[in-house]
C-alpha cells in the first residue's frame, strides 16, 4: 500500500460524498497518527502492524475514539482494495443492525422475537447491538445468510475478535453464543458453533488447516477407518467416561478437565468430518499441546485413560501408560514376531514382569544390532555375528554382561527350536554365569529402629500412616516389598492375630503371628489413611486411580522415615527383612525358626545373618592353642 496516496484518495472521496468537516478532520487526525507510527517503526503498512497500532492506541485514547479510528483504518483498507468506500463503512451514524444483509437481519429478528417477552427493553436493545456487531463481522467475510456460516468463518471471527479489548471480546462472544445456540436448535446452523465462542475452549479445538502438511497427510490416511467410530459416539460417551473416572476416585479438576478435553477433541473431529482413531487423537494432541501450558501432561493422561475406556469400557487402576516407543516397538516385523513369541513363552513360565522386561531389553538390543548390520532374517545368523555383538556390547560389571548373555542364550535356543535358524548350538557362543560374590550384610541400627518407632507416634497423615504400616511389616514380619503390596484383606485374621500369605517370589505359603504394633499400624491406616475403594488390596495409591502399589513405594516409604538410606547402595526396603532375620537370631531363635519365618527352604541363605549374633559368635571362638597357633616372643 502507498499509504499517503491512499489517504489522499480517502479524503477526496469523503469530500465528494459530503461528509462533514468535523468528521473529515477526525479522519485526518487518525491517519496522521498512524502515519507517524509507521515512520517510527520504519515498516510498511500491513495487518500485523495495524493490529499492533490498535493495541497501543487503546492505552492512549478513550474507547469511543478508538472505535471510530478503527473504522477509519478499515475505510482506508477498503479504498485500497476496491477503489471506493461502501455505504456500510462510510456512514458511521448508521447502526450495525441497519447495515446487516436482509437475510441475516431477518434471522436475528426471529431470535429477538423469540425472547421478546423474556428480556427487558434494555436487554433486548443490547442483545440487538451485540449480535448485530457479530453478524456484521461475518458479513465482512462474505456471509449473507445463516446457512453459509461454517467452522472457518467462526475461526476467522474469533481470531480477529481476540485483538479487541477484553471486555468487548467477552461481551460479543457471550451474545453471539446464545444467538448461535438458538439458531442451532431450530436447524439454521450447526449447534456446535456455540462451543467455539468459549475463549477457554476455542484454542484447544485446533484448526486442521494450520497443521503441518505431514500431520494432515497422516490424518487423511486414517479418515476412512475412523468412520467406524463416529465422532457423535465420542460426544455421547463423555458423561459415562467422567462417571468412570469418578468411580475410580478422581475428583474436581480432573473430572472437569476430562469433559473439557474430550469436548475439544469431539469438536475437532466433528468440524473436520472425522471419526475417532487413536492416531488422529494423538496427532491432534501434539498440535494443541502448545496451548495447554503446564497441564499438557494431565491432558495426555486423560486421553490415555479414554483410549483404554474405548477398548474395554473401563480404566485399569493399575495401568501404566507409555508415550514414547520402546526398543521393542521400533523393531521390524521379522524381529518382532519371534521375539514376541519368546516373551510369551517366558510369561507362560510365570516369570515376573521385571524379568520379562529384562529379556525384552536384552533381545531388542541384540536385534537392533542385527538390523544395523544389514541383516533382514534370523536365518543369516552366524557365530561371527554373535561374537562381534558380544565384543561391542560393553557393561559396567561382569555380572551385567553375564545377565545379558543369559537372556540371549535363551532367545537363540528358542530361534533354533522353532526353525528361525538352521544353525545349531549358536547359544553356546555366549558364556553365561558369573563368579559368586559375597556381600557385607547391611541391617538397620538400633538408633534407626528407634526412629521408626518415634515416627509412628508423631506422624499421622494418610501417606505417613501407610508408610509406617509398610515399614513395620518388613521390620517386624520380614515381608518382601512384593508381599506387602500384594497383601489383601483375606490374608489377615484379626481374631487370631495372624497373617497368611503365599510369597510372591518363592510361591511358598507362610503363616506368621501379627505383632500388636503391626496390627495397630495397619488398622490406623485403614481407618484414617486408606482411600475409599472396593479393591481388596490393603495398601493403595493415595491418588486416583486407587490401584495396587508398585514395589518401589515400599523403599520410598522407608526413605521418608530414614532419608539417609536413599543414598546407600542397596539401601532399599529389603534391609527391613534382613534386620528382621538378624533380630530373630540375636533373640536366640533356632535356624529352623528363622527359615520358617522367612519362607526359606535352604539353610545356607540364613548363615550370612549369623555374624550379627555377637554373643553366640563369641561362644564359637577358639583359643590360639586349639587352633594350633603358637605365641611368639619371650614368655611372660
Amino acid at each position: 500500500m502507498d499509504y499517503q496516496e491512499t489517504v489522499n484518495r480517502v479524503m477526496c472521496f469523503l469530500k465528494e460524498k459530503g461528509v462533514c468537516s468535523s468528521s473529515r478532520k477526525s479522519h485526518q487526525e487518525c491517519y496522521a497518527a498512524l502515519g507517524e507510527y509507521l515512520q517510527t517503526t520504519g515498516q510498511q503498512y500491513d495487518e500485523t502492524l495495524r493490529d499492533a497500532w490498535f493495541s497501543e492506541m487503546q492505552n492512549r485514547y478513550s474507547s469511543p475514539k478508538c472505535v471510530s479510528w478503527e473504522q477509519y483504518v478499515f475505510q482506508l483498507e477498503e479504498m485500497e482494495a476496491t477503489g471506493i468506500i461502501s455505504d456500510r463503512r462510510l456512514y458511521q451514524n448508521k447502526s450495525a443492525y441497519d447495515k446487516l444483509p436482509f437475510s441475516l437481519r431477518s434471522s436475528l429478528d426471529q431470535y429477538l422475537n423469540e425472547y421478546n417477552n423474556q428480556y427487558t427493553d434494555r436487554t433486548l436493545d443490547v442483545t440487538r447491538i451485540e449480535c448485530s456487531m457479530f453478524l456484521l463481522a461475518l458479513s465482512d467475510c462474505g456471509i449473507t445468510k445463516t446457512e453459509e456460516i461454517d467452522f472457518q468463518v467462526i475461526c476467522n471471527f474469533i481470531e480477529k475478535n481476540q485483538k479487541s479489548n477484553r471486555h468487548k471480546k467477552v461481551t460479543i462472544c457471550q451474545y453471539a453464543s446464545r444467538l448461535l445456540a438458538f439458531w442451532g436448535s431450530i436447524g439454521l446452523c450447526d449447534s456446535n458453533f456455540t462451543y467455539l465462542l468459549d475463549n477457554q475452549m476455542f484454542p484447544h479445538v485446533g484448526n486442521i488447516t494450520c497443521f503441518p502438511e505431514n500431520a494432515r497427510t497422516k490424518i487423511e490416511s486414517f479418515r476412512a477407518v475412523s468412520q467406524d467410530f463416529p465422532c457423535s459416539d465420542v460426544h455421547d460417551s463423555i458423561p459415562d467416561f467422567v462417571r468412570t473416572l469418578e468411580k475410580h476416585g478422581y475428583v474436581g479438576t480432573t473430572l472437569k478437565l476430562a469433559e473439557h478435553a474430550l469436548t475439544a477433541l469431539y469438536l475437532f473431529l466433528h468440524f473436520n468430518n472425522l471419526g475417532f482413531h487413536p492416531e488422529i487423537m494423538w496427532l491432534w494432541f501434539e498440535r494443541v499441546r502448545k496451548t495447554l501450558g503446564s497441564s499438557w501432561r494431565h491432558w495426555r493422561r486423560i486421553l490415555s485413560c479414554y483410549l483404554e475406556y474405548t477398548e474395554i469400557g473401563d480404566i485399569l487402576p493399575d495401568g501404566k501408560y507409555k508415550y514414547t516407543p520402546t526398543q521393542y516397538d521400533l523393531l521390524p516385523e521379522w524381529c518382532k514376531t519371534p521375539l514376541s513369541a519368546f516373551l510369551e513363552q517366558k510369561r507362560n513360565e510365570h516369570r515376573s514382569a521385571g524379568t520379562i522386561h529384562s529379556y525384552s531389553c536384552s533381545c531388542s538390543i541384540f536385534c537392533h544390532y542385527l538390523v544395523a548390520s544389514g541383516m533382514d532374517s534370523f536365518s543369516k545368523l552366524s557365530v561371527e555375528t554373535i561374537n562381534q555383538f558380544a565384543a561391542q556390547d560393553l557393561h559396567a560389571t561382569f555380572r551385567g554382561m553375564a545377565t545379558r548373555f543369559v537372556h540371549l542364550r535363551g532367545f537363540l535356543h528358542f530361534l533354533e527350536e522353532h526353525g528361525y535358524t538352521e544353525k545349531h548350538s549358536l547359544c553356546n557362543c555366549l558364556m553365561a554365569g558369573s563368579a559368586p560374590v559375597e556381600k557385607i550384610v547391611d541391617v538397620l541400627t538400633p538408633e534407626q529402629i528407634s526412629r521408626i518407632e518415634s515416627f509412628r507416634e508423631t506422624h499421622h497423615s494418610p501417606i505417613e500412616l501407610r508408610d509406617i504400616a509398610i515399614v513395620l511389616l518388613g521390620l517386624k514380619m520380614g515381608f518382601r516389598a512384593t508381599d506387602v503390596t500384594h497383601l489383601c484383606f483375606s490374608n489377615i485374621d484379626w481374631k487370631k492375630h495372624e497373617i497368611s500369605i503365599v510369597m510372591q517370589k518363592t510361591k511358598v505359603e507362610i503363616k506368621l503371628p501379627m505383632p500388636v504394633d503391626v496390627g495397630n499400624a495397619i488398622y490406623s491406616y485403614l481407618k484414617n489413611g486408606r482411600p475409599k475403594s472396593k479393591d481388596n488390596h490393603v495398601f493403595l495409591r493415595s491418588k486416583a486411580p486407587h490401584g495396587i502399589l508398585t514395589s518401589k513405594i515400599c523403599s520410598k516409604a522407608l526413605w521418608r522415615i530414614l532419608p539417609e538410606r536413599e543414598k546407600i547402595k542397596g539401601g532399599g526396603f529389603h534391609v527391613t527383612r534382613r534386620t528382621f532375620a538378624t533380630n530373630l537370631l540375636r533373640n536366640n531363635a533356632e535356624i529352623d525358626t528363622v527359615m520358617d519365618s522367612l519362607g526359606h527352604t535352604d539353610p545356607t541363605s540364613i548363615m550370612k545373618y549369623l555374624l550379627f549374633d555377637e554373643s553366640r559368635i563369641q561362644e564359637c571362638s577358639l583359643s590360639l592353642e586349639e587352633a594350633g597357633i603358637s605365641m611368639g616372643g619371650a614368655p611372660v
